[in-house]
């Protein structure tokens, strides 16, 4: 039988402490993979959940944003599992305001999340898996760098940023043994969508505008990042890949 096997690996994720970021460290656990991961706060949830999986795990309080928070704990992690197999970039943030009301602090601080602290990550992790010979990295970005995400001029800028990081790292780092793709979700139901929209009505008109008539779940994008990182996905590098429901391209 097929299946996905991460046994013996490292996973750092940025951002796995919840919605996205920690079903990938959780589809990356029953995988067999160890996992590492960052949160802007602790999560036990998270932990006792990936105890369960049965791999060993570390965890550091860290914001994204922090070039040099993401580098010592890169470096701890590698020193204390023998190097790092693979890298999940999570991070994310979006303001609502339109762009008129856009201040340079706010566009700063949502570019910092979604794209500046993807860099500090790889600058962080490649490397140690250059000195390997091997790596697999995927970017978590956003279908709205399509549609425009409904105006939120910060957030799509930093988010198609990716795209350019993405194709400039499988170029640099490929014949390295590197291998970097790019996840574009859309509509997943996590905890900040749900803040977003708190009316169930709400979410159901939503999820009636996707041809699958349903929204996303966290795990739909994990599994296909867990995928990429694994040997199944060997030859796929530099690419972007849409899981959505097939909303984008059918509005």
């Amino acid at each position: 039988m097929l299946s996905i096997d991460l046994t013996g690996q490292s996973t750092l994720i940025i951002g796995g402490s919840r919605g996205i970021g920690a079903a990938v460290a959780r589809v990356a656990a029953s995988a067999g993979s160890r996992v590492a991961w960052t949160g802007r706060q602790s999560c036990p949830e998270q932990a006792q959940a990936l105890k369960k999986l049965g791999v060993e795990t570390c965890f550091t309080v860290a914001d994204c944003t922090d070039a040099d928070a993401t580098a010592a704990f890169t470096e701890k992690v590698a020193a204390q599992w023998g190097g790092i197999d693979n890298l999940v970039y999570c991070a994310g943030f979006t303001s609502p305001l339109p762009f008129a009301e856009l201040t340079p602090n706010e566009w700063r601080r949502v570019v910092d999340i979604n794209l500046n602290g993807a860099y500090y990550a790889l600058r962080a992790v490649t490397g140690v898996m250059a000195a390997a010979n091997r790596g697999a990295i995927v970017l978590i970005g956003s279908a709205a760098i399509v549609a425009g995400g409904g105006g939120r001029a910060d957030y799509v800028s930093a988010k198609a940023g990716l795209e350019g990081l993405n194709r400039a790292v499988c170029k640099e780092f490929g014949p390295q043994g590197l291998r970097c793709n790019l996840v574009h979700p859309s509509l997943i139901e996590t905890d900040l969508l749900k803040a977003r929209h708190p009316n169930p009505e709400k979410r159901e008109c939503l999820a009636a505008g996707v041809p699958l008539r349903r929204l996303g779940q966290p795990e739909d994008i994990a599994h296909v990042t867990v995928f990429l990182l694994s040997d199944l996905a060997s030859y796929i590098t530099g690419q972007s890949i849409f899981v959505d429901g097939g909303r984008t391209f059918c509005k």
